[in-house]
């Protein structure tokens, strides 16, 4: 069993009743897939439940965007954008098939909150930062430049713009192929199986009970650590 299939449930379902596992997951989003990466490259046997569609929370509703977070600068949480930006490096290596380069520009009017010579010098550290590793390099526009790429953008009062790199995603089967890498390192991963209770020996956890809601069959998975990775919907 080492593809993320409906053809391997049957088996994966039998898995999940037959063994004890060291890592029992409760939730397939982007959490849940990445903790089963981690988990199952370790050697650590690995389960993951899904009472739905893989992703299908907040890991297929985010903003779409892989990015550093370039307003951090401001308040001066420089190492949350290092690793951030490492983040982003390392998926355009893994996942270039998923993660594209996005080119975003910032006008700078006259008056404005954030003067033209203080945003360049954020623009120059955010690439720094990436130990520039970027699509493309920042750079400044001219009011002319900008007219000419950006002609619907209000010319009044225009200083300056600063075009820089980030990256787009597509979240939900960067989910999928998260989970594909966890299943190929041995863990046992199944969606439309529902977490409905718990069982306990003497003061430990032992067992998450569970229901297959394509059959409704109960199912009694037993393990030695659980995780929760149900995103908003926990208590």
């Amino acid at each position: 069993m080492n593809s993320l299939s409906a053809r391997q449930r049957a088996e994966a379902l039998r898995a999940l009743e037959q063994e004890e596992f060291d890592l029992v997951i409760i939730g397939g989003g982007i959490n849940g897939a990445g903790v089963a990466r981690d988990a199952a490259s370790r050697g650590m046997r690995v389960a993951l439940i899904e009472g739905r569609d893989y992703a299908c929370g907040t890991s297929s509703k985010s903003s779409k965007l892989v990015h550093g977070g370039i307003r951090y600068l401001e308040n001066l949480e420089f190492g949350l954008v290092f690793e951030a930006l490492s983040e982003r490096r390392l998926l355009f290596q893994m996942a270039p098939h998923l993660v594209h380069p996005l080119r975003f520009v910032i006008p700078v009017y006259k008056g404005g909150r954030v003067p033209a010579w203080k945003l360049g010098l954020g623009m120059f550290l955010y690439d720094a930062l990436a130990l520039f590793e970027t699509p493309e390099p920042a750079e400044r526009l001219s009011p002319d430049q900008v007219a000419d790429h950006l002609p619907q953008l209000q010319q009044q009062d225009l200083q300056a713009a600063f075009a820089y790199s980030d990256a787009y995603m597509d979240d939900d089967r960067l989910v999928i192929e998260t989970l594909r890498s966890a299943v190929q390192m041995g863990a046992v991963c199944v969606n439309y199986v529902r977490a409905d209770g718990a069982e306990s020996c003497g003061e430990r956890l032992c067992a998450v009970k569970a229901v297959d809601t394509l059959t409704n069959k109960e199912l009694k998975i037993k393990g030695r650590h659980f995780v929760s990775t149900v995103g908003p919907w926990t208590d």
